[in-house]
């Protein structure tokens, strides 16, 4: 499928946009803004660089975090599932009204797998600026940071957020963040890296980076992770005009760790994410590119390792999605919300391969998923949706998911 192809839907998005963009400036300079179903709050949650607002507070020690249950039902297997997907401790400390301390325990597949999800220390400096060194939440996207189930659609994440940007991904870092005049916020870190392949002495091989699964691999999630290399990730979002988010953020750095025979294996990634929120109406589109060099060299490495599962050189993705808020005009004085959504996305972690390495047709997919999102208070969702899945390889399976999940 031809680049200018795969664009064409998100170019329309960004038309779209540009004409919201208008009405809402239109809609600033007068008495009457845009209303949007979405709450307050639960818009600060998801758009605030530090997180989510905490909602236990003792003192100077604060309580959060999150869970979820899901049901996945493959169509025609019998590999379908109960799983207590993810159960999360957070805790907070204050040892000052500027030095604060954070931290998330994730319990996966009912404590099958437990991992620090992050743990950090910040530094307030000023208004514009406060210090952040640890385990970090590489700031790519919103999901990435800000994956509590009831702030996104749908039981499982976006396919994009698992191959495309490897949600949930952290780092060891260190950088700045803060907010910025006329709606402007911002993350710049430096931060240790994934690796793309490991072959030791013995024949021991690691996939990390691959062709179904992008880069997600490559983490080591800041346990005992490789340090030869470090990059650095960035992003700027404005949310100045009511209703409407804008974002881009970027990745950089070597991810070869010293492996022999792979070079500098510079990963570039970069994305840019918008969603508007209109009278009960929210539309949402995510774009982007990641580009791996000395690809060749690390498929040379999998093939050495007996491996077959060969990484592009490049990887490209979107997802346009678009919801309605049913009781925003049904039942305008409930505080109930339920909202029915459909997301198509187009995925591809092959979009480039170097010559001589053979392309899996299974990894150029499409998705649609559409479903209903209940929410008798704004922290617990209540989800079913179906994906229907079509890739070039034609072996996409269908899939219903039902699940509960909470934030607190």
């Amino acid at each position: 499928m031809m680049l200018r192809h795969r664009f064409l839907p998100f170019i329309v998005f960004g038309m779209l946009s540009s004409v919201c963009i208008s009405k809402i400036s239109w809609a600033t300079s007068s008495n009457d803004g845009p209303e949007i179903q979405v709450a307050s709050e639960a818009l600060a949650e998801s758009t605030h660089a530090d997180g989510l607002k905490r909602i236990g507070d003792f003192g100077r020690v604060h309580l959060f975090g999150y869970g979820e249950l899901h049901y996945n039902n493959p169509i025609g297997s019998s590999a379908d599932e109960f799983d207590f997907h993810r159960f999360v401790i957070g805790l907070g400390f204050d040892f000052t009204e500027k030095i604060k301390f954070e931290a998330e325990l994730d319990f996966e597949h009912a404590f099958k797998e437990p991992e620090l999800e992050f743990a950090h220390i910040d530094f307030g400096l000023n208004d514009w600026a406060t210090l952040r060194v640890g385990s970090l939440l590489v700031p790519m996207g919103v999901i990435n940071q800000h994956h509590e189930p009831p702030l996104f659609n749908g039981v499982e994440r976006p396919t994009f957020y698992s191959v495309i940007i490897p949600t949930s991904w952290m780092e060891a870092g260190i950088g700045f963040y803060g907010n910025l005049s006329h709606g402007f916020d911002y993350q710049l870190y430096l931060m240790s890296t994934p690796k793309a392949v490991t072959l030791d002495g013995t024949g021991t091989f690691d996939q990390g980076f691959s062709g179904s699964t992008g880069i997600r691999g490559g983490r080591f999630k800041v346990g005992e992770a490789p340090g030869r290399d470090v990059g650095g990730s960035f992003r700027l979002q404005n949310t100045y005009f009511p209703g409407f988010r804008m974002g881009t953020s970027a990745f950089l750095g070597n991810t070869a760790h010293g492996q022999a025979g792979v070079g500098g294996a510079f990963l570039a990634m970069i994305e840019a994410d918008a969603k508007y929120s209109l009278e009960g109406i929210d539309l949402e589109g995510i774009f982007g590119f990641n580009s791996l060099s000395d690809a060749g060299n690390v498929n040379t490495v999998i093939a050495g390792g007996g491996g077959t599962n060969f990484v592009g050189s490049q990887m490209l993705g979107y997802y346009l999605e678009a919801g309605y808020h049913l009781f925003y005009h049904l039942w305008p004085e409930t505080k109930h919300d339920l909202i029915a959504f459909g997301r198509f996305e187009d995925i591809d972690t092959q979009y480039k391969i170097p010559a001589g390495f053979a392309k899996n047709q299974a990894n150029d997919k499409r998705l649609v998923t559409a479903g209903l999102t209940y929410k008798p208070i704004p922290q617990i969702a209540i989800k079913a949706n179906y994906t229907w899945n079509w890739n070039d390889a034609n072996s996409g399976v269908d899939q219903f998911d039902a699940g509960i999940g909470f934030y607190y």
